[in-house]
């Protein structure tokens, strides 16, 4: 495999986007890796083009993979359909709305029939209770709207808040890295977006303790790798952090 010459970020598919963790024990981890499936170990990160090459020959089109280091460092790359595999100076970030989508800033949840029962809890400072009722009410809101519609991922932050308040750790990061990934998706405000990563990264520090919550810490890894490639410091705090990826 030979290096060619950067190519310039523009030209980069935006569909595909492979990430993969180099861990501090020097172990490989995989995210969405062609064929191999979520949380695929490889002893190098050479193991792991092979996998690549044959996503971009059956797409016939070079794959983006993104390799985080445990300093925190991002490193990008094309995978050719012939094995070429090229060094990219960046991956593009999603195009910014011209305006923001007024449903992340209606309010409308706050007139939902089954938010009153989470105040309550809230103002009882039963945050247990608070948590149980976010969690409800968020299944409610997904029944109704699915997966992609901001009030969705703004309930899932409703439930994530007295997650985080209850300290249930594993909760908390699990649904802060879905809500961070969702309002991304969504092209939500990007400030609430890294908001909702900071929460992950505060809570994924709390719940590594807890061997049941490994594998949100490694999705959580991946996310910042995908969509905060600018942040070293969660990104380095989080992966020096995660148990043997064996483990989870």
């Amino acid at each position: 495999m030979t290096a060619q010459p950067l190519p310039s970020a523009a030209g980069l598919p935006a569909d595909l986007h492979v990430t993969i963790l180099m861990l501090s024990d020097g172990t490989v981890h995989g995210a969405d890796a062609p064929t191999a499936g979520a949380g695929a170990l490889w002893g190098s990160v050479n193991a792991a083009w092979p996998l690549i090459q044959a996503e971009a020959q059956r797409l016939a089109r070079p794959v983006r993979v993104s390799v985080g280091q445990h300093d925190g460092t991002i490193t990008a790359y094309l995978v050719h359909p012939d094995g070429r595999v090229d060094p990219a100076p960046a991956h593009p970030q999603p195009l910014m709305p011209d305006h923001v989508d007024s449903r992340w800033l209606d309010g409308a949840l706050n007139q939902h029939p089954m938010v009153e029962s989470v105040r309550a809890a809230h103002r009882a400072t039963d945050w247990r209770a608070a948590q149980v009722a976010a969690s409800r009410m968020a299944a409610q809101v997904r029944a109704e709207l699915g997966d992609d519609h901001p009030h969705t991922v703004l309930a899932a932050e409703f439930e994530a808040f007295f997650a985080l308040h209850a300290r249930d750790w594993a909760a908390a990061v699990r649904l802060y890295t879905a809500v961070a990934e969702g309002r991304h998706r969504l092209s939500a405000p990007p400030g609430d977006t890294q908001r909702a990563l900071h929460n992950a990264v505060a809570a994924w520090l709390n719940a590594r303790t807890d061997r049941l919550s490994g594998a949100h810490g490694y999705a959580l890894a991946h996310l910042l790798v995908r969509i905060a490639p600018h942040d070293p410091r969660a990104l380095s705090a989080v992966v020096r952090s995660l148990p043997p990826a064996a483990s989870t």
